[in-house]
């Protein structure tokens, strides 16, 4: 089925955008670019909850130290997906039905990542409409912890990477995601409210995650292949794709010097750090009506404007030549 969605939490016509092109000699491409396709909704979720089953089933079968090791860095990339689908779903691109849009994702992509679909929406929402002021959170903060501040050297860049992989950030990235937690909302750290919807369905999650979990087992699984991975592995992936996303510095009077477009990832990179098109992350700001899928079409008919600046706010990929964003963010000169 394919409908254009209903008016968002934020559309078009209210996203923080540049002022350096036409936006009205887009308006009805961008209204087909906003369809969005239930099918292709619920093939996303359901490719990542199968190469997670298959990385368990893989580790269950072979049992040997390395294949515990793969198993984890695999799943971390698609715990690491389904936040992209969290994303998604905060801008009601999963389902046309907004009901079953919340319902699926929080079941499947949100609950699983110890977030919530609403709570991650409501930040969100502020962080587009007020990128890199005082009133993102996002921006807010980057302004609290160096360590998301580049570009920096690349002995700087691999110290904070490697604390990622190693747990030193796990209190902090914990305090990112509070304020989307079910626990966080519930004590008032987070918003809007728990609605009742809500309330039943993450109990009727955690009823099913624990009974899941001890009739099969699988309680050393959890740890090792989901709980761990999530708070090391993934948090590198995370990290390398929010800075390239923004630099957190004070927002300008042209708001695409804020955030960035990358335009051709490679293979590797798409399925570590940047999956559902996530790279194109200017294209989403300027019209975060148009779901994942169509955002390589926005991105073409958006080169037609002039308003890239390679280097700047376009790059070529992430992590390999140099046009790539790798070589942006360890550009700071050694002290």
């Amino acid at each position: 089925m394919l409908a254009v969605p209903e008016r968002l939490s934020l559309d078009d016509a209210e996203a923080v955008t540049s002022r350096v092109f036409d936006r009205k000699s887009l308006t009805a491409s961008v209204r087909q670019l906003s369809a969005v396709t239930n099918l292709r909704g619920a093939w996303a979720i359901a490719r990542q909850w199968i190469m997670i089953a298959l990385a368990i089933a893989f580790v269950v079968q072979v049992d040997r130290w390395w294949a515990w090791v793969l198993a984890a860095v695999i799943i971390s990339t698609r715990q690491h997906a389904l936040l992209s689908l969290v994303h998604e779903a905060s801008h009601y691109h999963l389902f046309t039905n907004r009901a079953a849009n919340d319902f699926v994702a929080d079941v499947l992509c949100a609950f699983p990542t110890n977030i919530t679909t609403a709570g991650y929406r409501k930040e969100h929402v502020e962080h587009h409409r007020f990128v890199n002021t005082p009133q993102d959170p996002y921006w807010r903060t980057a302004q609290r912890d160096h360590a998301w501040m580049f570009p920096r050297t690349r002995w700087g860049t691999a110290r904070v990477l490697l604390g990622d992989m190693v747990g030193v950030f796990t209190a902090s990235h914990m305090k990112i995601i509070i304020p989307w937690s079910y626990s966080g909302r519930l004590s008032g750290k987070g918003g809007p409210p728990v609605s009742r919807a809500e309330h039943v369905r993450y109990a009727l999650f955690l009823v099913a995650l624990i009974a899941g979990l001890t009739l099969a087992g699988g309680w050393l699984h959890y740890l090792l292949l989901w709980s761990l991975p999530s708070l090391t592995l993934m948090m590198i992936a995370f990290r390398i794709r929010a800075v390239v996303e923004h630099p957190f510095t004070p927002a300008t009077q042209d708001e695409t010097h804020e955030t960035r477009d990358v335009e051709a990832p490679t293979w590797f990179e798409r399925f570590f750090i940047a999956p559902f098109n996530a790279g194109y992350h200017l294209s989403h700001h300027l019209f975060p009506s148009v779901p994942y899928y169509h955002l390589p079409e926005l991105h073409q008919r958006l080169k037609q404007t002039g308003l890239y600046r390679p280097g700047e706010n376009h790059f070529r990929t992430y992590l390999q030549g140099q046009d790539s964003a790798w070589k942006f963010l360890t550009s700071a000169p050694k002290d």
